[in-house]
């Protein structure tokens, strides 16, 4: 999908170059990671395999040129026909030095110095030379190179050929060239190679085919062939040195040309050439006459060729087949992405490592407001109204880029159409060499929802506000009824004090002086003691409902009477061993939390009369300016957890609810050892 809608994506597959895709399908993933990978090999032409084999080449040359340089000088008697100068062997290693230095993996100043150096050597021997057989000068270097050939005892001080003067001085302007361009890339030493090359392989050709004019190009004697052969080795490997310039990338090249061109040249030229020497061979040998050389070498040279080429376009054939099957493929899946992206409602888009919009599909296009040529190469900021809702964007797009993963963000947005929410999932676009190339997104609109969501929250928050409302009329009602309550308790345990308990004090006295007018017998008397202990036990139960209702120890003397008071009570009512911590001074707080305190526990000490099965309590009271703490706590069986759980369980929820009224809290659980406790604490500013 970097290709845009709108260009014909098919016509670009059909002629093999379809562009990066962004695949959607595993066989177009199949396809695309296949047509990427030949275009990243057919464009490598630098550091690649082909590449160094050719510089491997270059040096091997190079060093062979040198070496024969060395053997020159050493006046080997295997060189045939005329002996070759001093001057021709000092040019020819200067030119096999340079181009070694040049080809070496050392690149630094002082070695391409020192190759320049070498190189401008060369072309000085040739140049002279040149300019000898012009007769610009008679004596100067012959006489010189004979002085050092007689010092040396090496070979014959002869004039060098012209041909390979001018071959010296190509190659060392070939060499001093080798890293030049024109502007328009090309690089002049491949011409100057050439140039080398075609000019030495006349010699050759010409000693191959006993052909004098060519052997001796010109001049009163031949070209000796051990020289020609070593410059056109040094042209051939200067071509090698470079092999991404300009002419040597079309035989480098991973293409289908430059396969050709590998793999069909050197056999074409190798058939050609010994079809055509045995030809002239058997011609010269009176095998046949002089006149069947031209048809035998034109029918033989085409069928050669027919053969070749006819294999070569069968290759050729078969590889754009391939290639068809796989870009129609391609095109077919590429197709069905584009009506994908283009019918459906949720953004597609796709954006460099720069953050510019590089595809954008209609439903993108709508949101956004613009055409596809305002949006496209656009970035964040030139596509969205609010400049910080874009910093935000770019910011979540290279956070995903440097983590490598995709993540699903939810982006409020202003849009020319209105505010918007999307949920965009964004992920990082990485191509078949893992190159990360830019992001890829697709957006939904969850606007509706987001709205229905919020109408949600708002009529939760409505519904929590009413019910804390109505939980706050219901404490302030429960209060109320608790007030009420206390206050009703409160006269009915004054009535028991004051009416109840004088009128049974009363009657206490009353019978007294009744028991002593009755008779002295022991019916009596017995009667007399049945009476006396019926109406304490009357006196008690009214005592202990007046204590249960409103102690009059806690009105009169404070928290720490009222708890005294019920706590022995408790003592003698279970027969539990009960221990009391409570504060040396005096206690003071406010009515309604003695009360709530007093009654809390009340409640506590119930729950362990009936359930705890213990044989000791403790109670512990602590004040301090910003609250008060009661502690509850028994050697009993304790509490199960499903207990301390159950919603019906309204002993502990009555705790819990009296503790959050005033604004405290009320918690049960179990001791480590055994026994429970519970532990109340509230603020004593009401």
């Amino acid at each position: 999908m970097t290709s845009q809608p709108g260009r014909d994506t098919r016509a670009e597959a059909a002629h093999g170059q379809a562009p990066p895709t962004l695949s959607a399908t595993p066989g177009l993933a199949e396809i695309d990671q296949q047509i990427a990978s030949e275009l990243t090999q057919s464009h490598q032409v630098g550091d690649t395999p082909m590449a160094r084999r050719c510089q491997r080449i270059a040096r091997a040359i190079a060093l062979g040129v040198a070496a024969l340089g060395v053997a020159l000088a050493a006046r080997n008697g295997w060189l045939p026909d005329a002996a070759i100068g001093s001057d021709a062997v000092l040019g020819l290693a200067c030119a096999a030095a340079a181009l070694l230095l040049q080809v070496g993996p050392a690149r630094a100043l002082a070695v391409r110095l020192l190759a320049g150096t070498a190189a401008l050597g060369s072309m000085a021997a040739g140049t002279l030379a040149i300019a000898q057989h012009l007769a610009w000068t008679t004596s100067g270097l012959e006489h010189w190179l004979a002085q050092v050939a007689r010092a040396t005892q090496q070979g014959s001080t002869a004039s060098m050929h012209p041909l390979c003067a001018i071959a010296l001085v190509l190659c060392g302007a070939a060499i001093l060239l080798l890293d030049t361009s024109t502007r328009r890339r090309h690089a002049p030493a491949e011409y100057l190679a050439l140039s080398i090359v075609a000019l030495n392989l006349v010699p050759l050709i010409g000693s191959v085919y006993q052909a004098d004019a060519m052997r001796f190009f010109g001049s009163s004697r031949p070209v000796p062939w051990a020289l020609a052969l070593a410059l056109l080795g040094l042209g051939i490997a200067i071509l090698l040195a470079r092999p991404s310039r300009r002419l040597m990338a079309i035989i480098t090249d991973r293409a289908p040309g430059g396969e050709m061109l590998r793999k069909s040249l050197p056999q074409t030229l190798l058939v050609l050439v010994a079809l055509n020497w045995l030809v002239n061979r058997g011609a010269q040998l009176d095998w046949y006459p002089p006149l069947l050389v031209s048809p035998l070498l034109t029918l033989l040279n085409s069928s050669v060729i027919l053969v070749i080429f006819w294999r070569t376009a069968s290759k050729v054939n078969d590889e754009y087949r391939a290639r068809l099957g796989s870009a129609s493929a391609l095109a077919e899946a590429t197709s069905l992405l584009i009506a994908v992206s283009d019918n459906t409602d949720d953004p597609i888009f796709v954006k460099d490592c720069a953050g510019r919009l590089i595809f954008a599909n209609p439903a993108t296009l709508r949101r956004i407001g613009k055409t596809r040529e305002q949006a496209l190469s656009r970035t964040s900021r030139e596509l969205f109204i609010d400049p910080d809702e874009a910093d935000r964007i770019d910011a979540d797009d290279q956070r995903i880029l440097h983590k490598g993963c995709s993540e699903t963000l939810e982006q409020t947005l202003h849009l020319p159409h209105g505010v918007r929410t999307y949920a965009t999932t964004k992920a990082p676009w990485i191509d078949a060499s893992g190159t990360v190339r830019g992001i890829i997104g697709i957006s939904t609109d969850i606007s509706a929802r987001k709205e229905m969501e919020r109408q949600l929250k708002q009529r939760e928050a409505e519904l929590e506000t009413t019910i804390a409302q109505r939980t706050a009329a219901l404490r302030k009602l429960a209060d109320h009824l608790e007030t009420v309550r206390e206050e009703e308790k409160r006269a009915i345990a004054r009535e028991l004090h004051d009416d109840m308990g004088a009128s049974l004090t009363s009657l206490n006295m009353h019978l007294t002086s009744f028991y002593k007018m009755l008779p002295d017998e022991p019916k009596w008397a017995d009667r007399a003691v049945r009476v006396q202990a019926l109406v304490a036990a009357l006196v008690a139960t009214t005592r202990r409902i007046q204590i249960g209702l409103r102690p009059i120890m806690l009105d009169l003397f404070g928290l720490k009477a009222g708890i005294t008071e019920q706590i022995d009570e408790f003592a003698q009512r279970t027969g539990m061993v009960c221990k009391t911590s409570l504060p040396d001074e005096d206690v003071k707080l406010p009515h309604k939390l003695e009360i709530t305190l007093y009654r809390m526990l009340q409640e506590a000490l119930n729950n362990v009369a009936k359930h705890a099965q213990a044989s000791s309590i403790t109670v512990v009271l602590d004040v301090d300016e910003d609250g008060a703490a009661l502690t509850v706590r028994d050697d009993g069986i304790g509490i199960a957890s499903d207990r301390l759980e159950n919603q019906t369980t309204y002993g502990i929820r009555g705790l819990a609810e009296r503790a959050s009224f005033l604004g405290g809290t009320a918690r049960v659980y179990a001791n480590p050892d055994r026994g429970t406790t519970v532990r109340i604490e509230l603020p004593t500013a009401q």
